[in-house]
């Protein structure tokens, strides 16, 4: 057990490291993070689903309870942070829904492919292409239609427009198109000569640790900072999430990787895209910053004893 959970988390802390030390010493300016995340989102990563998901057999793709629970599994903490943010903490809307993304969007592309690989194997990547789609077509769109509505745009034309827009602009992204498009291929059964399985390996393998290493750079410099909001949104995403996945796992009845999988993801910390739309629309900016620092340092505690109870998962 020992030895898994230090294939998942040292792995992670220490390019995680090298990213802080290269903007710290400015062999890689941190403003060069965009330029790494464009790689990752447009390349990386969706080359590394796409193969992934080849090797995956379709019954695991076509496992119902599998996407039920992840579904639901990733809203849940969504829905409660929007509510308690909107009614109890009376943010406005925008501010809600973005509070709602911080505490329920788990870094799948950063720290998810290695722990999942790291625990569960190559059919980790599974949940990695399951949740992205999750987020890719119902969380974020949801957002942005919630933060369009808080920021003035009231006519339903608009929010049905906006609604739209979001979601073809999640589809045209390589990042779930290409996955679809490997999912399809492996229902039907078809399997790609050696020599391009070669050729995805190659750029696919530098997702994870590229993206580990930008992650380093984008938490460069945030100021460490704990309120009720971010003690929240950190505790309902690292906390909170994984254990709504248990849940999900022993009412729906799954077993063995799958449920170690779910889990997994559950634990995953903040995703930092969660700030760079805080960011783009000046809402709930510091508070989505800082609960992404709080959620990825808490992470090596969280991971690890998540690592543990997913060891009686199987």
């Amino acid at each position: 057990m020992t030895a898994t959970i230090l294939a998942a988390l040292l792995p992670v802390v220490f390019v995680v490291a090298l990213g802080l030390l290269a903007a710290h010493w400015r062999i890689v300016e941190k403003t060069s993070a965009p330029a790494f995340a464009e790689f990752i989102v447009r390349f990386a990563l969706p080359i590394a689903l796409f193969g992934g998901v080849l090797k995956i057999s379709p019954r695991q793709i076509e496992n119902g309870p599998y996407i039920v629970a992840m579904v639901v599994g990733l809203m849940v903490p969504y829905v409660i942070a929007f509510a308690v943010g909107r009614f109890v903490l009376r943010h406005d809307l925008a501010d809600s829904a973005l509070q709602g993304l911080t505490s329920a969007f788990p870094s799948m592309a950063y720290s998810g492919l290695p722990v999942l690989e790291a625990v569960v194997g190559p059919s980790g990547i599974l949940a990695v292409v399951v949740g992205n789609l999750v987020t890719s077509l119902i969380m974020i769109p949801l957002t942005l239609v919630l933060v369009h509505l808080g920021q003035g745009g009231s006519r339903q034309g608009n929010i049905a427009a906006q609604a739209g827009k979001s979601i073809v602009d999640s589809v045209r992204q390589p990042v779930v198109w290409l996955p679809i498009a490997g999912a399809a291929l492996a229902l039907a059964g078809v399997r790609l000569p050696e020599v391009f399985d070669l050729s995805l390996d190659l750029i696919g393998k530098s997702a994870a640790g590229v993206a580990l290493f930008t992650l380093g750079l984008m938490l460069y410099g945030q100021r460490l900072r704990i309120d009720f909001d971010i003690a929240l949104n950190a505790f309902l995403k690292n906390i909170g999430q994984p254990a709504a996945m248990l849940v999900l796992v022993f009412a729906l009845g799954i077993h063995g990787a799958a449920a170690k999988e779910l889990f997994l993801t559950g634990a995953i910390p903040t995703a930092t895209a969660a700030s760079m739309l805080a960011l783009r629309y000046r809402a709930y900016t510091d508070e989505a910053a800082a609960s992404t620092l709080i959620s990825t340092v808490a992470c090596v505690v969280t991971i690890t004893i998540a690592i543990i109870v997913a060891g009686q998962l199987g």
